[in-house]
């Protein structure tokens, strides 16, 4: 057997049953466990690495895993911290146009905290927030400022429905379409667009199977 234990909890981490064969000793071939541990802090002074066997008494080794020099990667929180922000206002646009289309006056605290990083800058987002967030929301913020900014180039949204495409569709035709004049095209299965017609779009909407 080998297992990991901490001496000073007497917890073991890890045990598993290991076999070596004589022709294996005799050929002094290495043998390779691969295994992960945890590192509980406080850290621990070392934790040892035990092989004893199950037959034979007096068996059995022990070699020390020294922490002493060990330094611990940085502690990341696994999402971003949602700050107590005021609300910002929709007129942060600075686009009459834009702030029509909305039937509030103020954005919610996901859409507030994203603000500066979607409208203002060109870096990457990862937004996960459940249902009812305001995501879609966000994602037209960012898009706004392609509008702006790069008027020449294409958004696309990719929803992982055809249902959640024809809702987009049905929206964005009319308040991006017939409001704004950008060009709102359906890229699905049920519907394929001619090449003109993508040429010509300003946004796409599709699904990964389509995109892909």
């Amino acid at each position: 057997w080998i297992w990991i234990e901490d001496p000073d909890t007497d917890n073991i981490y890890h045990s598993e049953y290991f076999i070596i064969t004589k022709k294996q000793v005799k050929l002094e071939e290495p043998q390779t466990i691969i295994f992960t541990i945890p590192v509980i802090e406080p850290l621990a002074n070392q934790y040892y690495v035990r092989a004893i066997s199950d037959r034979w008494l007096g068996s059995d080794t022990a070699t020390i895993i020294s922490f002493h020099n060990l330094i611990l990667p940085e502690r990341h929180m696994p999402h971003t911290e949602l700050l107590d922000l005021e609300p910002l206002p929709i007129t942060a646009l600075g686009n009459p146009a834009y702030e029509a289309l909305f039937e509030f006056k103020h954005f919610n605290p996901i859409q507030t905290q994203l603000f500066h990083c979607l409208y203002h800058t060109n870096n990457n987002t990862l937004l996960g927030s459940p249902t009812g967030s305001g995501k879609t929301v966000a994602a037209e913020i960012a898009m706004f400022r392609v509008f702006n900014k790069y008027p020449d180039m294409k958004c696309v949204y990719i929803a992982p429905l055809k249902a959640l495409v024809r809702e987009r569709i049905h929206d964005w035709k009319v308040r991006l379409e017939q409001r704004l004049g950008k060009k709102v095209v359906e890229l699905t299965g049920d519907f394929t667009p001619d090449t003109r017609a993508i040429q010509l779009a300003d946004v796409i909407v599709t699904t990964p199977e389509k995109w892909d």
